[in-house]
């Protein structure tokens, strides 16, 4: 019942971490750029206020590029917790794959290191649209929220 969860574990921490932090610093960088712009165009720092936003589709660029980050970090993780769900424990044999670690070394020492990335194509392929369209969608739910005023707290 729990073979291979403390990878999980780890691969859904590492993989969220890895995601939000990769949006929110692009996010940032996209947005300093805008203002940068904006002000560049209308007369110079200040000219601009803080009501810069991404564009829809800048939103969704970033989200699927911040959302294949999360794979391409964590794919050993799940390379090991897959193998390690996969594998058949028979009474008295030593399983092949005991711990996170010691997996990770015998798949790239028996299949050199890559192998610990098998898989990543069609996971980027899966992940990356649902991200794109998840923070397109956060962003889009969260400015219209805040136009209507659902977020002043004061």
């Amino acid at each position: 019942l729990y073979k291979g969860v403390v990878p999980t574990m780890l691969r859904q921490g590492c993989n969220q971490a890895v995601n939000f932090t990769a949006y929110n610093w692009s996010k940032k960088r996209v947005l300093a750029w805008k203002k940068q712009q904006m002000e560049e165009k209308h007369g110079g720092a200040g000219s601009v206020g803080n009501d810069v936003q991404l564009d829809h589709w800048q939103s969704l660029l970033l989200g699927g590029l911040s959302g294949g980050m999360g794979p391409l970090v964590n794919n050993p993780l799940d390379v090991v917790k897959t193998r390690m769900q996969k594998q058949v424990i028979h009474p008295g044999k030593e399983p092949k794959y005991k711990s996170l670690l010691q997996s990770c070394m015998v798949i790239a020492k028996e299949e050199g290191t890559p192998a610990l990335w098998k898989g990543i194509t069609p996971r980027l392929m899966r992940i990356m649209p649902g991200q794109a369209i998840t923070f397109m969608t956060y962003e889009a739910v969260s400015a219209r929220m805040e136009s209507f005023g659902w977020f002043d707290y004061e």
